[in-house]
């Protein structure tokens, strides 16, 4: 979860929001499909928010050592979470500059970061340059789709922009990334947000009226079957993926690595 939704829930830890969940539970599916996370590896989860998903990961994989990172941390906030952690492989920072670089990262997360940072470019320029970045190192990378969606909740977060494929690949070429697998996710969400969108026109919805994913008031059972639901909607995209089929989705993802 975002900082600023997580902010607005007074960093409470649940419940999850079935789309977190369900995101969650697709990316663990792309990174056994892609990368394989051994004792000592290094992950590293830029833009890392409330801690959930770092920590999920942690849980799977004990051995590994995973770094979060945060611009909007605080020491505060830092010490908070920390001391919430139910692992003990999680080391959050402030900074990319403060991450250990005494070994590459077998795993960069970005996770719905790009669309937040004015020159998206930029960071992933600076990404490639870090020690701990090499010709080994993968990213799995996801961004919010069409701009056309673009709405009072992309507001409401700090987004600078939605992404199609097309301009995803072309930010991912010029960072001096190569996709291994591209695609959506979340074909199922798309006519909710037109119909939300549609709302927004027609009634006139502010960014300081949105909540996001801390407007979640449903229970626990309830968060586990509609995170099954929206798993499922992406499970299907992905193995149509594999025939050659690609959905529209409300997510865009990317597993690449430094070009040669």
């Amino acid at each position: 979860m975002d900082l600023v939704e997580a902010r607005m829930r007074g960093f409470e830890a649940a419940p999850r929001h079935p789309w977190e969940r369900a995101r969650l539970a697709l990316m663990r599916r792309l990174i056994a499909r892609h990368a394989r996370i051994r004792p000592d590896d290094v992950v590293l989860d830029v833009g890392c928010g409330d801690t959930f998903v770092v920590e999920s990961l942690a849980l799977r994989y004990p051995e590994a050592r995973f770094y979060a990172v945060d611009s909007a941390f605080t020491p505060e906030l830092i010490a908070t979470f920390t001391a919430r952690l139910t692992v003990s492989n999680v080391s959050l920072f402030a900074s990319l500059d403060d991450v250990p670089a005494d070994r590459s990262a077998s795993l960069v997360l970005l996770m719905d970061v790009l669309e937040h940072v004015e020159d998206d470019l930029a960071l992933l320029r600076d990404l490639r340059g870090r020690r701990y970045v090499d010709d080994r190192t993968q990213l799995l990378i996801t961004v919010p789709s069409y701009d056309r969606l673009f709405c009072a909740h992309d507001r409401f977060l700090g987004h600078h922009r939605r992404y199609s494929m097309r301009t995803l690949n072309t930010l991912l070429n010029a960072a001096g990334l190569s996709p291994l697998e591209e695609g959506h996710l979340f074909a199922t969400l798309v006519p909710a947000r037109l119909m939300q969108i549609l709302r927004e026109r027609l009634i006139g919805i502010h960014e300081h009226e949105v909540k996001g994913l801390a407007s979640w008031q449903g229970g626990e059972s309830l968060a586990r079957a509609l995170a099954a639901v929206l798993e499922y909607d992406g499970r299907i995209g992905l193995a149509l993926l594999r025939l050659g089929v690609s959905l529209p989705g409300l997510s865009n993802f990317a597993v690449c690595r430094p070009s040669a």
